[in-house]
């Protein structure tokens, strides 16, 4: 069997089977992936914040592998189990590791908002997707999916259907896997099979370990101090609770999940990280008006292979055609980091600037945000793309999770939550921002409040 080595600058060196380099990792849809920036335009604000979606997936793929290797060690995982059905298991997650993120469009979270996700509904259902789940008993599976998620099965069984067959891959699995689902394990397969999807899609699985300790390591944040060896080292599995960290994880799990706080306050919710990637939506938004044409389709990612070059290039030669539109305004402020100033930059100014329940004032900013820009710019007599009331572009963590990890120990499996180790500890949560030009902060803010209050008043 030969094996090749890569190089990855966080887990060292990734092994895969040539098998695997000819089916998936060196064909076209897979390389698109060297284009696609994991964290957008966030390397405008950390400049080694160049890592892609292609070495991300290597990443899920090394950690998913050799976490399942561990667990074949593992008496009571492999107890009266064919060594048939584990290597199905193991080439099937090693597949969908590989594969999971195979349909991030440009710019990631930026990009997938643009794409159509009933066409995509009715284009795997097309493809027998939708009758796989029902036939298992999963009811509605493609209901809540991110856009990405969709895509990427549809590039499954567009592109590497026949390729994963020849793996011994069933390619309806790996899309179930990609979405959190093993249709053998709900068809009353052996409970390792649920494991097997648990690794690739849960509260502890393998995307969110690597992409924490990527986007750590990548940015130069150093906002986490985390043994991922460690934790790699202590999963384990129960018949019953399915994925679980043994209690050699008790001493790395909370700088794990802090840590995956940290990174989301100080790097995708960091005030400049905030408007990079606005600005750059609004860039986008602007193409689409001007192309009366979403900018993003399934279609551009499935016979184009558009990625982050693609846009930036059309934005480009957009901006040197129109030179007088806001687009080119735009385009320039971008390429040149002009970036405007936030009327607060952390939750200490926030609290100290506004005079108001900062619970209520933040909600009514987000909630009537287009009209408070518009009452903002007419006030500070500027354009209206020269202000901006925006929270981070990506979901915010839901703390409550913490609640939802086990630990294995003494033949029982209990949550982080019920063993009471994070006990009243609070996560701090985003805060909306206000970005107006330079030296109108303070009458910016004063306007708001005075809005507020005002408005509040009127309705007490």
């Amino acid at each position: 069997m030969t094996v090749t080595q890569i190089k990855d600058p966080v887990h060292g060196y990734v092994e895969l089977e040539q098998s695997l380099l000819d089916y998936v990792v060196d064909t076209r849809p897979f390389q698109r992936l060297r284009y696609v920036r994991q964290l957008s335009a966030t390397n405008l604000v950390y400049p080694g914040a160049n890592h892609t979606r292609f070495e991300h997936s290597l990443g899920v793929y090394h950690l998913g592998r050799t976490v399942f290797e561990n667990l074949r060690t593992q008496s009571y995982f492999t107890h009266d189990t064919p060594e048939s059905a584990l290597d199905e298991i193991q080439r099937t997650l090693e597949c969908a590791c590989l594969l999971h993120d195979v349909g991030h469009p440009p710019f990631s979270h930026l990009g997938e908002r643009y794409i159509d996700t009933g066409d995509l509904r009715t284009r795997l259902a097309d493809r027998g997707l939708v009758a796989a789940f029902e036939e298992a008993g999963i009811e509605d599976p493609l209901g809540s999916v991110n856009a990405h998620e969709l895509l990427g099965c549809l590039i499954v069984l567009r592109e590497y259907a026949d390729a994963l067959r020849d793996l011994g891959v069933d390619p309806y699995e790996v899309c179930a896997y990609i979405l959190g689902y093993s249709l053998r394990f709900e068809r009353g397969g052996r409970w390792q099979y649920g494991v097997g999807a648990q690794i690739l899609h849960s509260p502890i699985d393998v995307d969110r370990l690597d992409y924490i300790t990527r986007d750590n390591q990548m940015t130069g944040a150093d906002v986490l101090s985390f043994d991922t060896d460690r934790m790699v080292g202590a999963y384990t599995a129960h018949p019953d609770e399915g994925l679980a960290l043994s209690d050699k994880a008790l001493s790395t799990v909370g700088n794990y999940l802090e840590g995956r706080i940290a990174l989301y306050m100080w790097v995708t919710q960091h005030h400049k990280s905030v408007y990079a990637n606005v600005l750059l939506r609004a860039l986008l938004d602007e193409l689409a008006d001007i192309a009366d044409d979403p900018p993003v389709t399934a279609d551009g990612v499935l016979e184009e292979g558009i990625d982050d070059n693609t846009l930036m290039e059309r934005l480009r030669v957009e901006a040197r055609d129109r030179p007088d539109s806001t687009l080119a305004t735009l385009y320039d402020r971008f390429r040149s980091r002009r970036f405007p100033e936030s009327c607060w930059k952390h939750r200490i100014a926030y609290a100290d600037r506004v005079d108001a329940d900062l619970d209520a004032f933040g909600e009514w900013l987000l909630d009537h945000d287009d009209r408070l820009e518009r009452a903002l710019a007419d006030d500070l007599d500027v354009p209206l793309h020269e202000v901006w009331i925006e929270q981070s572009y990506v979901p915010e963590y839901e703390p409550a999770q913490l609640g939802d990890i086990p630990i294995a120990y003494g033949g029982t499996t209990r949550s982080v939550g019920e063993w009471g180790l994070y006990g009243d500890r609070a996560f701090d949560s985003p805060i909306p921002f206000v970005f107006v030009p330079h030296g109108t902060e303070k009458r910016a803010t004063g306007l708001l409040v005075e809005l507020f209050h005002a408005e509040r008043g009127a309705h007490d």
